[in-house]
């Protein structure tokens, strides 16, 4: 049986981030190729961390999204 792969995508644009298996777990950086912002996504709970790119209106780096 095939555990189905979730849909990371960037908070500012909703451009596909990359795809992630259930039970994965750590710490990735990526660079989204549309808004040019690099992130640092936890796996194991739904928080992004904004390393490089214009910071959010609220002044903070970091983002939950449901995912």
């Amino acid at each position: 049986m095939m555990k189905e792969a979730k849909r990371i995508e960037c908070p500012m644009c909703g451009h596909r981030l990359m795809d992630k298996k259930e039970g994965a777990c750590g710490a990735v950086q990526v660079k989204c190729i549309k808004s040019k912002h690099v992130w640092e996504v936890e796996l194991s709970k739904p928080t992004f961390k904004l390393l490089r790119g214009k910071l959010y209106p609220d002044g903070k780096g970091v983002v939950m999204v449901d995912y």
